[in-house]
């Protein structure tokens, strides 16, 4: 499981993250100069362009959510990008602020089917992304338009062209 359900989404956790840090170069800049921000950062990629956009679940028993009637067996969707872009839940969720506290994000779920493997995912993230902006201070986008790769549910980059 961590192998499988580990790989792409903590490659997509460094690729988006490395994309969005070189879109904002005053973020960049502020984990340059200050690299204990690393944790939070992390934290803050995941939310604004978070790998997993969407998990799905089927109604254990009827409900009612928000005045919407399940039966047992419907299908649901939860939309954890959009989530993680809530303006109730966050202040000023379009902004990136890798010093972002109380960042209550949805990238690895949440309850029992929150993600085994999200603490090797946030180090794996932290080592990569640190080290990329540490090594190289003049890396830059070659392309402008992110080319994202073809599924609906992980979100990340089929290329991320850079220069370095």
């Amino acid at each position: 499981m961590l192998l499988f359900g580990g790989h792409e989404t903590t490659r997509n956790l460094i690729g988006n993250g490395i994309q969005v840090l070189l879109q904002h170069p005053e973020e960049l800049s502020r984990l340059r100069d200050q690299p204990e921000l690393i944790r939070s950062a992390v934290e803050e990629l995941l939310r604004y362009e978070s790998p997993v956009q969407h998990a799905g679940r089927i109604a254990k028993d009827d409900m009612e959510i928000c005045g919407l009637r399940l039966r047992q067996g419907d299908l649901l969707v939860f939309m954890l990008g959009a989530a993680n872009r809530d303006p109730q839940q966050f202040k000023d969720p379009s902004r990136l602020d890798l010093g972002r506290a109380n960042n209550a994000h949805l990238a690895f779920g949440a309850g029992p089917h929150f993600c085994i493997g999200n603490q090797l995912a946030r180090l794996e993230g932290q080592v990569a992304i640190l080290r990329m902006v540490q090594q190289f201070p003049r890396m830059r986008l070659m392309a402008q338009t992110p080319d994202w790769g073809p599924n609906f549910g992980l979100r990340g980059l089929r290329t991320l062209p850079v220069a370095v």
